[in-house]
């Protein structure tokens, strides 16, 4: 009695193993990649996008990647007709473009293979990039105090967002310097608009004029007409006075 309740255990547990061998293991998740950079590039500007490959088969991969833009008018940029290719074992790629020399919205697409043994999984996967023309804003600096001022941080805002940054490496006294910042205007309505500039001698975020430290602002206004035309805004300003002047010129620059 006690043989064949054992027996009948043993087929149980063989049954019940054989159910697991054949039944199909655990399905891996769809590949994809996801694509990280600029959404904004000068026209013929060169920039590098993060690409991350997400999901797949599983084990000792070999992916490839192919990558290369399209859009309304990519001439000169790069790749275009002819796409870049990395090959690798990492999840990581580096990709590399030239924005081409017209302004629209393109669009960045990767192309992801992956192979491990027999298996095989594509996926694709793109971004979209508006190329425009910047506006160059551009503020010059006058040191009329005695000592030399160093690592100055200049902020340049437009509409009170913060557009970017410079650093004056070193002004000294009597003299002046220009500095200047691309903006791209994406998304730029037509009409009045604000740019600000500062300096900010040390680098705490915070103006005093009493420490020397300038703020200014103008308006420059944006027609209708597309930017590729772009518009310099000139801003002078002094540095160290605690009552001071400040000029300012908007003109329009033409495009070679």
């Amino acid at each position: 009695m006690t043989t064949g309740r054992s027996i009948s255990m043993a087929l149980a547990i063989l049954a019940a193993g054989l159910v697991l061998i054949l039944a199909p293991a655990t399905a891996q998740g769809p590949i994809f990649g996801r694509i990280e950079g600029a959404n904004t590039l000068a026209p013929g500007q060169v920039s590098a996008y993060n690409l991350t490959i997400e999901g797949g088969p599983t084990g000792a991969v070999t992916y490839t990647v192919r990558w290369y833009l399209t859009g309304p008018n990519v001439a000169g940029g790069i790749p275009t007709t002819s796409p870049m290719t990395t090959t690798g074992n990492r999840t990581t790629f580096r990709l590399n473009i030239t924005a081409p020399s017209a302004e629209q919205t393109m669009m960045l697409v990767v192309q992801i293979s992956s192979a491990v043994g027999s298996t095989y999984e594509n996926t694709t996967a793109d971004k979209s990039i508006v190329v425009i023309t910047p506006i160059v804003l551009s503020a010059t600096f006058r040191n009329d105090g005695t000592t030399a001022a160093v690592n100055v941080t200049v902020r340049f805002y437009v509409d009170s967002i913060l557009a970017g940054t410079e650093k004056i490496a070193r002004l000294n006294p009597g003299a002046q310097i220009t500095e200047t910042f691309n903006y791209l205007p994406a998304g730029l309505q037509p009409g009045t608009h604000q740019v600000r500039v500062e300096a900010d001698l040390d680098g705490n975020g915070v103006i005093d004029p009493a420490k020397g430290e300038a703020v200014v602002s103008s308006l420059f206004y944006r027609g209708t007409a597309p930017l590729s035309t772009a518009w310099t805004v000139l801003i002078a300003i002094g540095v160290f006075l605690p009552v001071f002047f400040v000029t300012v010129a908007v003109r329009r620059r033409q495009r070679a």
